[in-house]
């Protein structure tokens, strides 16, 4: 360890360095300091992992339901996930969404799945005003 007058200057030199490096990153208040949890400008959520988020919550309300096992009305997670996917094909294209899926509306989506009682039909993901295509397309951002 080098020293100035018998002072060691590690100590002072590394915190310049994790100041400087700090305010290089924006870790300081300012213009452009941004809140962690802001989906303001979040990147948009591709087509493929919204549809398989969608079909994992409806298979998860399934299970809650305790439709999913023998004797049930999906034999078990794969039978439910096939038959979702077949049963919302058309609903869950999403091609009228070239700019992909905007990640806060898949997010109530998703909620609006869970909360979804298990004595209601969820037949369509359309019944579902949450889920509903004009949502969840990202416009043009």
């Amino acid at each position: 360890m080098r020293t100035i007058v018998g002072r060691p200057v590690v100590g002072p030199i590394l915190m310049a360095g994790v100041s400087l490096l700090s305010a290089a990153c924006g870790g300081g208040e300012g213009a452009g300091a941004r809140a962690p949890d802001s989906i303001e400008g979040e990147a948009p959520v591709p087509v493929g992992s919204a549809v398989d988020s969608i079909v994992a919550a409806r298979c998860d309300r399934e299970a809650r339901c305790n439709n999913i096992g023998a004797d049930r009305e999906y034999a078990n997670r794969d039978a439910c996930d096939s038959s979702v996917r077949s049963e919302w094909r058309d609903e869950l294209t999403f091609g009228e969404c070239p700019g992909g899926i905007d990640a806060k509306e898949l997010n109530e989506c998703l909620e609006a799945i869970r909360d979804e009682e298990c004595g209601s039909p969820l037949d369509t993901l359309g019944r579902l005003a949450a889920c509903r295509a004009s949502d969840l397309c990202r416009e043009g951002r």
